[in-house]
């Protein structure tokens, strides 16, 4: 299966800042120079990101509950990739481990000390140690690397939950202090996995929080949820990801953003991976050649299909998978709702079919991808393949 891969200029930056690229960055220690990165370069992993992009409603809520005394001991952080579930996750987390016996009332304070935002500084020790992996109060479970891989398993198993456990169960390095868990990827977790979760959720411990950054929120079992508050963190704005994306690339013209726009749907950290060069040059030489759509030049699609298959990187093959099904969700939104965002050769495809072709032709596709991965079927195939399964236009 082809998942989110490394990109060479993203993996240690863009890629992880809107979370949940769910590559992480070399999976361990944080360069300390990292920390004293401009904030000008814009996109950092969570651990090292000290900026909030969207979201403040959320963070209005959680702090009311914190400083009445309410908050929950379990959160669920819901929502589509890359829109800063994650980054959220560590920036409250730095709150919580920076302010471990103030505000809230929780000691019955006459007057306590009302907080207004979650923000921690960078040059605070808190933040230092949360980056580095150095705080004892702090834990973060993830998906494994797969053995002699740089890509993540598919699965978060019952022993990394158990860790949690005994995580949870030794004391706050200070007296009152919070401990704080975050799960990323949560709904990853197996079966097994998620009913050692819910016995943790149902006696946690003390000043405890574990905060489950979550893709699929029906992946989670139901008592999980009705054991945790739930937080929906919406798509972001275009106009901040058109913001990101011109910082990063002020080379891209007005309609390759539109598309790349539209393709993120609302997620930073995809529009970021699509608007990186490498990313970029793919989408242009897939624009080229399905712009003569229905005259394609076949000869030209073999050589296209040949170069990307001897490229041997899931990169070129996660951007072809991607704009190929866009293709086709863009044709049927179109249908639907009759907006357009597209070559105009892709407005005459949409106008050539009806609604029921247009879907099972996008069935097809995404048939077509899912058997190849599985048999692990010549790449050129996989390029080729999909091409064949374009309409004609006859």
């Amino acid at each position: 299966m082809i998942s989110q891969p490394k990109f060479s200029k993203l993996s240690k930056g863009n890629l992880r800042m809107f979370d949940d690229f769910e590559m992480d960055d070399d999976n361990g220690e944080a360069n300390v120079a990292d920390l004293a990165a401009d904030e000008a370069d814009i996109i950092q992993p969570p651990k090292l990101s000290s900026t909030l992009y969207s979201h403040e409603g959320i963070e209005k809520q959680l702090l009311s509950l914190y400083n009445t005394d309410r908050l929950p001991h379990g959160l669920i952080f819901s929502g589509a990739r890359g829109i800063g579930k994650c980054t959220f996750a560590y920036r409250l987390a730095r709150f919580l481990l920076k302010n471990r016996d103030e505000g809230g009332g929780l000691f019955g304070d006459d007057a306590p000390k009302q907080a207004n935002s979650l923000e921690i500084s960078r040059e605070d020790n808190v933040f230092a140690q949360l980056a580095s992996g150095a705080n004892l109060d702090f834990k973060i479970i993830e998906p494994d690397l797969k053995p002699n891989s740089q890509q993540k398993r598919d699965v978060i198993d019952v022993a990394q939950i158990r860790s949690l456990s005994k995580f949870l169960k030794m004391k706050a390095s200070h007296e009152g202090g919070w401990r704080v868990a975050v799960i990323d990827d949560a709904d990853l977790m197996n079966r097994n996995a998620q009913n050692a979760l819910l016995k943790v959720l149902e006696e946690p411990p003390k000043k405890t929080v574990i905060i489950l950054v979550c893709h699929r929120l029906g992946a989670m079992l139901p008592t999980i949820r009705s054991r945790t508050q739930v937080f929906k963190f919406a798509p972001l704005e275009e106009s901040i990801i058109t913001e990101m994306i011109e910082k990063q690339n002020s080379a891209i013209s007005s309609d390759d953003l539109d598309i790349i726009l539209s393709m993120a749907n609302g997620s930073l950290g995809r529009a970021l991976n699509l608007a990186e060069p490498q990313a970029y040059e793919i989408l242009s030489d897939l624009k080229d050649t399905l712009s003569p759509w229905p005259k394609l030049n076949w000869p030209a699609i073999h050589l296209l299909s040949e170069r990307f298959a001897s490229n041997k990187d899931d990169i070129t093959a996660y951007i072809f998978k991607e704009y190929m099904l866009w293709l086709f969700a863009e044709c049927i939104k179109t249908k639907v709702n009759r907006s357009f965002v597209g070559e105009n050769w892709l407005k005459a495809m949409t106008a050539n079919y009806d609604l029921k072709q247009l879907m099972t032709m996008q069935d097809e596709l995404k048939q077509h991808f899912i058997r190849v991965e599985q048999g692990n079927l010549d790449h050129v195939h996989f390029y080729l393949g999909a091409f064949f399964l374009l309409p004609t236009g006859q």
